[in-house]
């Protein structure tokens, strides 16, 4: 994965576009509450508050290539017990011999460029019949913002 600079702080300020593209995801998973799930490209942490919510028993492995990003996210959900912080790279994803119910990702998958060994990873570490749930950024994503610059522009 090509390495990108973010500032974890500036990112969960103006996230917000991110933020209610997780709740898509997040509406799509579907939990009983006591699973063990990876948020691939965690971010700062927003959409994390929304999934602990729906995981009163369960897990949250909290993934991101830029520490800063998980620095925001520990910053906003360091006192919560069951969630668990990594800076790594997806490509290279290394949970030990552990398996998870299901893997979240939002706005994250089109900064990778080798989506085979990506899903690869991805699919190593989900249990058979687990879920990946997914949104990634492409056509449409800022359609009303790109709408609203032209008017401004115009």
């Amino acid at each position: 994965m090509t390495k990108r600079g973010w500032d974890g702080k500036t990112y969960d300020r103006i996230g917000t576009p991110q933020l209610e593209w997780g709740k898509v995801v997040l509406d799509r998973l579907e939990l009983r509450g006591d699973e063990t799930i990876v948020d691939a490209g965690c971010g700062s942490g927003r959409v994390k508050e929304l999934l602990l919510e729906r995981l009163p028993d369960g897990h949250v492995i909290a993934l991101d290539g830029s520490s800063s990003m998980i620095e925001a996210a520990r910053e906003r959900l360091g006192g919560h017990a069951n969630i668990e912080f990594a800076v790594m790279d997806l490509l290279e994803l290394d949970l030990g011999d552990r398996q998870v119910d299901g893997v979240i990702s939002t706005a994250t998958f089109h900064w990778i460029t080798d989506h085979a060994r990506l899903f690869e990873q991805l699919h190593a570490i989900i249990r058979p019949g687990g879920q990946l749930v997914a949104q990634c950024g492409g056509k449409g994503n800022i359609a009303k913002v790109l709408e609203q610059a032209y008017a401004l522009m115009a």
